[in-house]
């Protein structure tokens, strides 16, 4: 999928946008609520109204919902955070600087060739490899490889290369100087690409709320 099609795809994702807007929207209630030490008396439902006795344990409702529809907004924006680290983690590969393969010589040069300990014409997956984040400061480089089984025969399958493991020719200066790589697209694809932050909005919003429902007797009191 390119930029233009996934941008269609998200634009045209019904489900996606109305629980970005439901999510959204009872955030900035709840932040209204806890920055202005406001009290919700009343609600009117469109058929009848409500009145609140004990308004703070509306404010638990709206947090207890605002996590739920976290959650719920995860599962459908999941596929496209997994393409928007697609497309950036490529665009890193494919910095010279980074990684880079020769046909000609069959050579990879650039920084991650002090990690890569297999020849491309034994392995051509790592000729094309894919970046891959497993937690925190863990990283991978993944490739498609075959292996050989006596009862199935061959097989295809996908060899990990362990970034945060060191070596002689790569160490932890090389592992932070890729972290820096990698941060540096991130931030691109930030700015530059408006998905993200579209996709990340939700997130911010939904944790400067639940911030402001936990220290709401502070922020009352300053006021």
């Amino acid at each position: 999928m390119d930029i233009n099609k996934f941008r269609e795809a998200i634009d045209s994702d019904e489900g996606l946008k109305s629980k970005r807007k439901i999510l959204i929207s009872l955030c900035v209630i709840l932040i209204g609520l806890n920055f202005s030490g406001a009290t919700l008396h009343e609600a009117n439902t469109f058929i009848f109204k409500l009145k609140f006795t004990h308004h703070e344990n509306i404010l638990y409702l709206f947090a207890i919902s605002i996590l739920f529809l976290t959650l719920r907004y995860y599962g459908y924006a999941k596929s496209y955070h997994d393409q928007l680290f697609s497309f950036w983690s490529k665009r890193m590969l494919s910095d010279y600087r980074v990684f880079c393969y020769t046909p000609k010589e069959e050579d990879i040069s650039g920084l991650l060739s002090k990690r890569i300990d297999v020849w491309p014409g034994d392995e051509p997956g790592i000729q094309s490899p894919n970046y891959k984040i497993n937690g925190l400061f863990q990283r991978n480089l993944t490739y498609e490889t075959t292996g050989h089984d006596e009862v199935h025969g061959e097989y295809s399958y996908q060899s990990d290369i362990e970034l945060n493991t060191y070596t002689d020719k790569w160490g932890r200066k090389d592992y932070l100087k890729l972290l820096s790589y990698e941060a540096r697209y991130q931030l691109e694809a930030l700015f530059k690409y408006r998905e993200t932050l579209d996709l990340l909005f939700p997130y911010i919003i939904s944790f400067i709320a639940l911030f402001s429902f936990f220290v709401r007797s502070v922020l009352v009191s300053s006021t």
